[in-house]
C-alpha cells in the first residue's frame, strides 16, 4: 500500500490470472524496529480490512501471507490502473457527469465498507483507481480501522492532510462521516482542479480544514451546477451533525443530480442551434435575424421516455417546441393528443398568467426547446410579431382539427 512511507514495492502483474502479487522490499529508509513494525502492521491491517470486503467498487484482496520472510498480498488486477489523481489538474478534468458517476460509485463503496464495520481513513484521489471501463475501485485500506476491534487500530496520526476531516485534523475519534468528508474533498478537486483546502504549511491547512469554508465552486468552475455544490457543501460540513450520515444518502442525492444533468441544457454550438431551429415547422417563417434572437434564450433539454415535462396546475410561463421525439397531452387523466417534432405546446400559459391546464409527458426520448416568458420583454418588435403569428397559426390549426374531430363524433 502506498500509505507505508519509506518502502518500495515490487509489483508482479499476473495477467493470466487477473490479479497482482505485491512483495514489499526493504530499503535504506527502513530504519528502526518501530518503523518496521508499523509498516508490517499497516500491511496486515490492509489484508484483514480489505480482504473481508466484496464490492464492485472496492479493490479486491484475494489472499495475504508471507514468503521468504516477506509479507505479500494477492490483489485484483486493474488493466490500465490509473488513479483519479490523474484527473485532478485543470488541464485534465473529466466531464461533470463522469465525475458525479465516479464519486457516486465511491460513496456506494464507502457505504458498504462502513456497513461491514470498516473505516478507510485515507480517502484521496490516489487511492481510487479507474478501470478502462470507467469504474471506480477504492483501494489502499492500509490505515483502515475495523470499528470495535482495537487491535487493528494503527497508533499515531495518519491520513492525507489535504483530504482529512476536521475531527481527523484535531485527532478526535473518527466515524464513518470522516470518510465522507474526505470524499467531498476529492469531489471538489475533481470538479475544480484544486483542493477545497490548500495552504503552504500544515498548521495553515489544519486551520482551513477546521474553520474555513472552501471557495464556492461556481467561482472556480462555472460549469458546475448548483445542485452539485449543495451536495459538496453538505459532504464538507464542519459539524458532523450537518454532514451526510451515510454514503447511501450521498448516492441518493447524486442519482437525483445525474437525472437533472441528463436533461439539462444540451451543449450545442450556436450554429447547430440555428440550423436545428430553422428545420422546425414552428419557426419556418422566422427570418435568420429572428431565429438568432430565439436561439439566445432557448434552453435545449433532453427527456427520457414517459417523463413529465409539466403537470396541470404548475405555475410556469414558458412554451416548448419539440425538437426531437414526441409528447402526449392529457387533461384530467384523459389523453387528448400527441405532438411530434416541430410542434409547440404551452403557448396559452406563455401568453397569460394562468397555471398549466394540461399535463405533458414524453412518449419516448425527446429533446425540447424551452422559451421563457422573458423573451417577450426584450425581443425586437419583428420577432414579437412573428412569434404571435406563429401562435395564431398553431391555434387556427388546432381549432380546425378539433372541429373536424367533433363533427365526426356527432356524425357517428
Amino acid at each position: 500500500p502506498s500509505s507505508i512511507v519509506g518502502r518500495s514495492w515490487d509489483i508482479e502483474g499476473v495477467i493470466g490470472l487477473g490479479f497482482l502479487r505485491i512483495l514489499p522490499v526493504a530499503t535504506n529508509a527502513d530504519v528502526g524496529d518501530d518503523g518496521e513494525n508499523v509498516a508490517k502492521k499497516m500491511f496486515i491491517n490492509e489484508a484483514r480490512s480489505a480482504g473481508r470486503l466484496d464490492h464492485q467498487n472496492i479493490l479486491k484482496v484475494y489472499e495475504a501471507g508471507e514468503e521468504d520472510g516477506q509479507p505479500y498480498m494477492v490483489m485484483e488486477f486493474i488493466d490500465g490502473g490509473e488513479t483519479l489523481r490523474s484527473f485532478c489538474s485543470q488541464e485534465q478534468l473529466l466531464s461533470v457527469a463522469e465525475v458525479v458517476r465516479l464519486i457516486r460509485q465511491s460513496a456506494d463503496a464507502l457505504d458498504y465498507a462502513h456497513q461491514q464495520g470498516v473505516l478507510h481513513r485515507d480517502v484521496k484521489p490516489a487511492n481510487i483507481m479507474l478501470t478502462n471501463a470507467g469504474v471506480a475501485k477504492l483501494g489502499d485500506f492500509g490505515i483502515a480501522r475495523r470499528m470495535g476491534v482495537d487491535q487493528t487500530q494503527i497508533v499515531g496520526w495518519f491520513g492525507s492532510p489535504l483530504y482529512m476531516s476536521p475531527e481527523q485534523a484535531e485527532d478526535k475519534e473518527l466515524t464513518s462521516q470522516s470518510d465522507l468528508f474526505s470524499l467531498g474533498s476529492v469531489f471538489y478537486e475533481m470538479l475544480c482542479g484544486t483542493p477545497p483546502f490548500a495552504a503552504k504549511g500544515l498548521s495553515s491547512l489544519i486551520q482551513k480544514v477546521c474553520s474555513e469554508d472552501p471557495q464556492p465552486i461556481h467561482e472556480v468552475n462555472p460549469e458546475v451546477p448548483e445542485v452539485l455544490w449543495r451536495v459538496i457543501k453538505r459532504m464538507l460540513a464542519k459539524d458532523v451533525a450537518d454532514r451526510y450520515a451515510t454514503g447511501a444518502e450521498i448516492v441518493r442525492d447524486l442519482d437525483d443530480a445525474l437525472d437533472q444533468l441528463e436533461r439539462a441544457l444540451i451543449q450545442l454550438t450556436d450554429e447547430q442551434k440555428l440550423e436545428k431551429l430553422k428545420e422546425l415547422v414552428f419557426f419556418s417563417e422566422f427570418s435568420k435575424a429572428e431565429i438568432k434572437e430565439v436561439s439566445k434564450v432557448a434552453d435545449w433539454r433532453s427527456y427520457s421516455a414517459n417523463e413529465a415535462v409539466f403537470s396541470e396546475g404548475d405555475q410556469e410561463q414558458s412554451f416548448f417546441v419539440v425538437a426531437e421525439g414526441s409528447v402526449a397531452i392529457s387533461i384530467n387523466g384523459t389523453r387528448i393528443r400527441d405532438l411530434e417534432t416541430g410542434e409547440c405546446f404551452g403557448e396559452m400559459e406563455y401568453l397569460t398568467s394562468a397555471g398549466r391546464t394540461a399535463t405533458v409527458t414524453t412518449n419516448r426520448e425527446t429533446v425540447l426547446v424551452k422559451i421563457d416568458k422573458d423573451f417577450r420583454e426584450w425581443a425586437s418588435l419583428p420577432s414579437q410579431v412573428r412569434l404571435n403569428r406563429a401562435f395564431q397559426n398553431v391555434l387556427v390549426e388546432r381549432l380546425r382539427t378539433t372541429s373536424k374531430a367533433l363533427a365526426r363524433a356527432l356524425g357517428g
